[in-house]
């Protein structure tokens, strides 16, 4: 009894609920709005420096201005794993659909052995299409869930991913002074088995880091986890030793594959 007791509880409490069908509303463009492509607001090269555990992690990430609101797009490499991701935005920096793919770097596939997974938010709820390594696709709701109450019809204001350069969005669209602290319903795309919740991103004191040579500004997200920013709020490194490229003297480790360019416009 208390075995089915269990069951049933996880089953009220699961957060990846399977559906049939979902809504199909396509790539965002910015239709009548005016073209595409935009321009470059934020932009960074990042590694891992001296004190960082994972000592060949490699970031890539460029943040877009369109017409209609904006486009993030970023790689992280790392021995173990490849993500590419990209996120659009709307005019005030709130997400409305996102893309990922995970390859493995000693995959001997052409395709990288990819999981494509596209994250729809321009809906009342939240789908994810997922296509795994052996083509099998399939469909869920994503519903929200964490320790703190989700206000009602709260939208996703924020998205946290592989890497940190996706950060810089959610600093942008908050812009808080030294001591502000706020919180939005959060998409965290880093692991297997996504997260939606609600999530804190508080600013601290800025903070004279040698490593660059000056004051940079400082933020915590979930309440653990720490950035530091330029005077433009673009992410620049964090506390785990992520660092510019420019600012280390030790060699970039060797690209890893890239099997064939990011897709996001027809898969998954």
């Amino acid at each position: 009894m208390l075995a089915v007791s269990v069951l049933a509880l996880a089953g009220c409490h699961r957060k990846h609920v399977p559906v049939e069908s979902s809504p199909e509303l396509g790539y965002p463009t910015c239709g009548d709005a005016g073209a595409e492509h935009g321009v470059s607001v934020a932009s960074g090269h990042l590694r891992a420096g001296p004190r960082s555990q994972e000592k060949n992690v490699v970031e890539r990430f460029d943040l877009e201005k369109t017409s209609c609101g904006f486009t993030f797009r970023g790689r992280q490499e790392w021995p173990l794993a490849i993500s590419d991701i990209e996120v659009h935005y709307d005019a005030s920096l709130a997400p409305v659909w996102a893309w990922k793919r995970m390859t493995i770097a000693g995959s001997m596939r052409a395709d990288g052995y990819a999981d494509i997974r596209r994250y729809e938010m321009r809906t009342e709820d939240m789908f994810i299409k997922h296509r795994d390594a052996k083509g099998v696709v399939t469909l869920e709701k994503l519903l929200p869930g964490g320790r703190m109450r989700v206000p009602e019809g709260a939208r996703p204001g924020a998205i946290v991913g592989p890497g940190r350069g996706v950060i810089t969005a959610w600093l942008r669209r908050e812009r808080l002074p030294v001591g502000g602290k706020t919180s939005e319903l959060v998409l965290d795309m880093r692991d297997l088995l996504e997260s939606l919740e609600v999530g804190t991103l508080e600013r601290h004191e800025d903070m004279f880091e040698p490593s660059f040579g000056r004051k940079v500004r400082v933020y915590t997200f979930f309440g653990r986890e720490t950035v530091f920013a330029d005077d433009s709020d673009a992410v620049i490194g964090d506390l785990a030793g992520l660092r510019p490229s420019y600012s280390l003297s030790t060699p970039e480790p060797p690209p890893l594959p890239v099997y064939g360019a990011p897709a996001p416009v027809h898969t998954p």
